[in-house]
């Protein structure tokens, strides 16, 4: 399978580790940061957000 993403990407081996190293790296932050619940804080603020606009929003028509 390694060898199927090297030659349709073009890629060296070198630059596969890295993609490689890359990408587990950030599953793993990702991981750590889903685990803490940080991401509960950016989906309220969100919503938060797009409440407050969408209420904006409709004062002006």
């Amino acid at each position: 399978m390694p060898s199927l993403f090297l030659f349709a990407l073009h890629l060296t081996k070198l630059e596969f580790a890295v993609s490689l190293i890359a990408g587990f790296g950030f599953i793993i932050l990702f991981l750590i940061s889903s685990a803490q619940g940080g991401y509960k804080d950016l989906v309220d603020t969100t919503l938060k957000n797009d409440q407050t606009r969408r209420l904006g929003l409709k004062n002006k028509h």
